[in-house]
Formats: C-alpha cells, structure tokens, sequence
C-alpha cells in the first residue's frame, strides 16, 4: 500500500513523516466502500440495493471518499508505525499537517503528519564522576529536637487553670465585626472558633490583642491593617470587633522518661530504647539523603554533557503529573484544585515547575541510557529476595505477599526498584567521592529550626 516514505527530523525530537499511497490501494478502498453501500442504499424512486452506482456516487461521492481516506490514513499508520524507528510518544497525538486533504483517486496518496518521538542521544562518559559528598554528623542538639516533637505529638490538652490567655495557648473564642453605627454586622459572626495563640490561624489576625485575657473576658478590639496586608479584603482597613473569650486551654507536655517511651511503642521499655531509635532512624535518614545527593550531583553532570533535545509533549505530561501529584497530596481531585486555582493559576504552577521538571526528566533518560548500556536488570531471585523482604516488613507470608503484588500488578514496581538501586550503587562504585562541606542534619535535610 505504502510505495514511499520520507522521515524528517526536527527540532525537540520531533519528526514529520511524509507517505506516499498507490493509487490502485486508495482506489480498492473506496471501490470496496462503495459496493458496501450500494447494497443497502435507499434513495427515493429505488429499491434498496437497487441504487446505481452512478447515482450513489453523485450524491454521496465526496462524503464516501472522506471515509475511505480517513481508512487509509489509519492503516498506512499502522503498518508504517511496525517498521521504523521514529515511533509517536503514547501522549504525542499525530497531527496531519496537511491543509484541505482530499482523495483523487486518479493518482497516488500523499499526506505528512508531525508527532513527538522519544529523544535519542548519546551518552556522555558517566564513569570516574567527581562529587562532593556532604559530611554530616548527628548531635545531641538533633536528638532533643526530636525528643521534644514527640512530646509536641503525646501532649494532653487541658483546661488553663489560671485562664489567662498566652502564646502557645489553644482558645475558642466567638467574635463580630462592628460597624461604623455601632451595629454588630452578622455576616461575620462566628461561633467557638478554635486557634492556637500565635500562629495567626484566625481572619482577622488578633493573636496579640487577646494575649492576656481571661476566659468570659469580652471585649472591643480596634485593628488597623496595613495596604500591603496579606488578606486583600481587610488590607488598608480598620476594623472593629467584638471579641469573646470561651475557653482557654494549655498543652501539658509529658515529662521525658520511660512511661514517654512506652506511650510511643509498647517495643521500648526505656527513654534509652527511644533515644536509640531517634538515632538509628536519623542515621539512616543522613545515609540515604547523602546516596540521593550524590547520585542527583553523579546525575547532573553527566546530564549536562548530554545533548537530549526533550519534546513538548514529554515536558507537557511531566508537568500534568505533577499536578495530579499535588492535588494527591492536598487530598482534593485534579479536578477540585484546578476549581481552586482557576485554568490561567495552574498553568502559572505549573510554569513555575517546568525547571525542575525538564531537569528530572533529563535525569531520567540519562539512567535509562546507562541501564541499558550497562544492561542492569533485576533477576528473578533478586525480585523473589525482594518480595521476601516486603512480606517480613509486613509481617505476612512470602505467599500472601507474592499473591498481592501478583493481584495488583504490583511486580513491575518491584522489578523497577531493584534494577535502579543496582544502578545507584554501580554509579557510586565507579564516582570519585571527596569530603565535601559539613552539614547539620537540617541543612541536610534543608529544614529550619
């Protein structure tokens, strides 16, 4: 069917695909069209089936040769897509660049279409990468921050028995706008609002004004906001309010001994337990931070050496996947947060993504260059000493685990995981690895106090 094809390549990996159809395939399938439904025609004056071809041709020629192009153009595709190289990309969409395409069934077909393709490269030397590896040392200083969350996470709420109100404080207070006749405007009312004193959790900000207080204290509270405010209603207003105090509750830290430590896992017996496993898992959170580090500084290099020319449409579903990410994480669906942001905001998000998600990308295609020129793979005892690990983390059988991840399509995953750990560790084996600068663990982690 196909007697030509010419393969142009363009710029993001994009390519035009030029084909050329024989005039007898073009002609067959619309001559088999056109018999198709010349058997069960029905035109006044005719029997059905018993419309000329001629007078079917007249009235309904162009709309049957629209159809037979449209047939051609699908399987000219399909077999053209079995024998070369420059695929389309599952979320690239052929385009038919083509302006006013017809059939004329006198010659042959031709028509040029325009898809993304994966991007080819080659592949940078990724051998003997010089890196800085960050020198972290944990401190009793980390220890007693952890320690003091987990007080902040076991700590009782209770009633304030002094009932004065301070930062820090939990209070539910109720409260209504003034207006300038003196009148309580009661769109603003509300009832047993709950903040904690000091995180500015609450419309109209009075943290300050009710430090001090006493609960059933109530009050007139006068605030005046700046034009550059953060809340754009009250921004460059003074506001009168009328403020009620209900309850005053203050957190109750538990003290820090070995009841703590059996209240967070019936598996510590002492403080000594607890303090251990702070600094095992801080421990093991430094060492996997640094290998993650330094794969992304291994990564990075090699990365920028490589000329990968990403397509549109790779950037594009990057970018949507991170959105849906996002709205998992804000346990909303794409749908609700896009509701939120409006089209024009989340396509400013995702603008401001687009950096770090051409650069993940580019990292990405280099591992997968390296995974097969290396040719890493998981074993099927590597993937069997896998799903054994998963079930004794779960506390189940190697066979209720295997039938899991079988059931849920969940092998694939697995398989993924131990073939790009292989490759992290074959990529740090062949780096040279220098100290670099000290860090504190949340430098590392790059947190704040």
């Amino acid at each position: 069917m196909i007697v030509d094809k010419q393969i142009k390549k363009l710029d993001k990996s994009a390519v035009q695909l030029t084909l050329t159809i024989a005039r007898a395939a073009a002609q067959e399938e619309y001559s088999g069209l056109l018999s198709k439904y010349v058997k069960d025609a029905v035109m006044p004056g005719f029997r059905r089936g018993k419309v000329p071809v001629p007078v079917l041709e007249k009235k309904f020629g162009e709309a049957i040769k629209a159809e037979a192009l449209q047939t051609l153009v699908d399987k000219s595709l399909h077999e053209v897509f079995e024998t070369i190289e420059e695929k389309p990309l599952s979320y690239s969409q052929p385009e038919i660049i083509d302006r006013n395409i017809s059939l004329d069934l006198s010659k042959d077909f031709t028509f040029t279409l325009q898809y993304d393709t994966f991007p080819d490269f080659a592949l940078p030397n990724y051998k003997g990468i010089e890196v800085e590896e960050p020198q972290v040392a944990l401190t009793k200083k980390d220890e007693d921050r952890e320690l003091e969350q987990i007080r902040e996470q076991n700590a009782l709420v209770i009633d304030k028995s002094s009932g004065v109100v301070a930062h820090g404080d939990t209070v539910t207070v109720n409260y209504v706008e003034v207006g300038a006749d003196g009148d309580e405007v009661e769109s603003t009312r509300r009832q047993d609002f709950v903040f904690a004193v000091g995180t500015g959790y609450n419309y109209y900000k009075i943290d300050d004004q009710i430090v001090g207080w006493k609960k059933d204290d109530e009050k007139t509270v006068e605030k005046e906001y700046p034009a550059d405010f953060e809340v754009a209603e009250l921004a460059g207003t003074k506001k009168t309010l009328k403020v009620k105090v209900t309850a005053v509750k203050e957190k109750k830290l538990p003290n820090l001994d070995d009841d703590l430590a059996q209240d967070v896992s019936e598996a510590f017996k002492t403080l000594d337990d607890l303090k251990k496993s702070i600094n095992d898992r801080l421990t093991t959170t430094i060492q996997n931070t640094v290998r993650q580090k330094n794969l992304d500084a291994i990564l990075a290099k090699v990365a920028d050496q490589a000329k990968i020319d990403l397509p549109e449409s790779m950037i594009l579903a990057e970018l949507e996947q991170s959105w849906r990410s996002f709205a998992s994480n804000s346990r909303i669906t794409p749908e609700q947060l896009e509701q939120m942001f409006g089209h024009e905001g989340k396509h400013k998000m995702q603008d401001q993504w687009r950096p770090q998600a051409i650069d993940g990308l580019r990292k990405r295609l280099v591992m997968e260059k390296i995974l097969e020129a290396e040719k890493i793979e998981c074993t099927p005892e590597e993937l069997e000493a896998e799903v054994a690990k998963q079930a004794e983390a779960s506390k189940i059988s190697l066979d209720e685990a295997k039938e899991y991840f079988e059931k849920n399509g969940f092998l694939h995953y697995l398989e993924h995981d131990v073939r790009d750990r292989k490759l992290v560790d074959f990529l740090l084996a062949q780096s040279k690895i220098k100290k670099g600068k000290k860090l504190s663990y949340l430098d590392l982690m790059e947190q704040k106090e």
